[in-house]
């Protein structure tokens, strides 16, 4: 062991005399000690001993930089527990600067540059029962599992603060065949389920199965999959961004209901692209402003605009809910390849933080989220409208000593009724009951910095304004669980973060 660890720190001194090499770490646990609520059933109760806001595991995450002295060619590659991931975390990429104005990146990664600004409470998921938004409301990140980015700054050979203009963009790989282990499968030219694998493609009549364009994918999927943004920032004022993030529903293509037989083609729902964590199933339009150009004052705005789509695929019309009285109401779906037309809910978000400078201490945080307009038709037979969903936060917070802060975190959801007809009638109220509801939560707490990390704890209270249920899918016996009863629910959870 003693060896293995001379050699690790003279292979580090050895490499860092040929680049610079840098050690980052981020982490954050919640836990809950108590929480408990009551309701005509009597007290419950529970205990949460690692968690964190938006999972049900801690994240635990360090991180390497390496570059080169030329400053020209670099990695990053985290290790991490929980989110959602064990091993690689969010980043594992190589980048290569070839000339000053152009930088590309490959592999997996999340690129925060263009990225909303202004979240929400470390506790939002103890304070409402959907926890609350994050930055990607305002503007979306660029995320990959497997992906190419890359970043020009045209305007950056100017020595002028004007100068601050980029185009970025990532974009994913054609869907991969899974049959052929070579560089054609890889490329998907000739060999991938969609292509040329299937004995005697010709011999089938097209027009009797739900086929979907040209059974060739092309990299123009993939181009018109891709995610593609403009960035400037405006000197003493702020950051404008623009983007453009592609669909990539599933569509009817050529397939193989058995990879090992290679003459049964079906006409399967399969996605075109692969790589890209960005994609939804319409197109969107972003923009946002970020206003920072007053010291100690922060707002940023964000808009995104799906567009309407149509599509025969089976998708999910209405899920399947519990409604509030009690019973489960079925799922309804698009399964007889009808032709519906899709608008995703529109989205607008603001998020402002502002230490007043005649208060330094002081530091207010405000977010509020609105979705509206979304609506699923299949001419006279079924539609949904989607009520509007109106979330709101403040919290202030207020430093009280050198390690020491204090804050109050609220939170505010309301979620308009769902309106669903069914072959022009509108069906059993309790289908769409449960949609309707106003939860409020409020948590003060406390918080101690320690040097690389901080500890905040605090007395939470969530008041759901309906009963909430998950879906048990692995069991044949109950469908739905309770997860929240429409009764008050008291925690005092305890997060741990570092950073250093």
């Amino acid at each position: 062991m003693k060896n293995l660890f001379a050699l690790a720190v003279l292979t580090a001194v050895c490499v860092s005399a040929h680049a610079q090499l840098t050690f980052t770490s981020w982490g954050r646990a919640v836990v809950t000690p108590l929480a408990f609520t009551k309701d005509d059933d009597g007290f419950h109760s529970s205990v949460s001993a690692a968690s964190f806001t938006s999972q049900d595991r801690p994240v635990i995450q360090f991180t390497a930089h390496g570059m080169a002295l030329s400053q020209r060619i670099g990695f990053t590659i985290d290790l991490a527990y929980g989110g959602g991931q064990t091993g690689v975390g969010d980043n594992a990429k190589v980048w290569i600067k070839p000339f000053e104005l152009f930088t590309l990146t490959a592999g997996l990664f999340k690129e925060e540059e263009l990225r909303g600004k202004i979240g929400a409470s470390e506790f939002a998921a103890w304070i409402l029962p959907n926890s609350s938004k994050n930055e990607d409301s305002i503007f979306q990140r660029f995320d990959a599992l497997s992906g190419a980015h890359f970043k020009l700054e045209p305007l950056k050979w100017l020595d002028s603060p004007w100068n601050g203009l980029s185009v970025q963009g990532a974009f994913g790989s054609n869907a991969r065949g899974a049959s052929v282990n070579d560089i054609r499968a890889i490329l998907n030219l000739f060999n991938n389920e969609d292509n040329d694998t299937i004995k005697d493609l010709d011999s089938y009549d097209e027009d009797s199965v739900n086929y979907d364009g040209d059974r060739k994918m092309s990299a123009l999927d993939v181009y018109k999959a891709m995610q593609i943004a403009l960035g400037y920032r405006i000197p003493d004022v702020g950051l404008a961004r623009l983007q453009f993030i592609g669909s990539n529903r599933n569509v009817f293509r050529w397939g193989d209901a058995n990879p090992a037989s290679r003459n049964k083609p079906v006409d399967g729902e399969n996605k075109l692209v692969t790589g890209m964590n960005t994609n939804r199933s319409a197109d969107y339009l972003e923009a946002a402003f970020l206003y920072d150009g007053t010291e100690g004052l922060h707002i940023d705005l964000g808009v995104k605009i799906p567009l309407e789509y149509t599509t025969k695929t089976a998708i999910v019309i209405y899920p399947q809910v519990v409604g509030t009285d009690g019973e489960v109401k079925a799922e309804i779906a698009n399964k007889t390849n009808k032709e519906v037309t899709v608008q995703e809910p529109y989205g607008l978000a603001i998020g402002a933080s502002w230490t007043p400078g005649f208060l330094p201490d002081l530091t207010l945080i405000a977010r509020a989220d609105l979705s509206f307009g979304g609506a699923i038709d299949i001419p006279g037979d079924t539609s949904v409208e989607n009520g509007f969903i109106v979330s709101a936060w403040l919290m202030p917070a207020y430093t009280v000593a050198a390690n020491v802060k204090v804050g109050l975190d609220t939170g505010l959801e309301l979620h308009g009724l769902d309106k669903l007809k069914i072959t022009g009638q509108n069906p059993d109220k309790a289908q769409t009951d449960i949609s309707q509801y106003t939860d409020f939560g409020i948590g003060p707490w406390a918080e101690l910095n320690v040097g690389g990390g901080k500890v905040r704890t605090g007395i939470v209270i969530m008041i759901p304004g309906t009963p909430r249920y998950t879906s048990n899918a692995a069991s044949a016996t109950y469908s739905y669980s309770p997860k929240f009863r429409a009764a008050p629910v008291l925690s005092f959870p305890i997060s741990i973060t570092y950073s250093f």
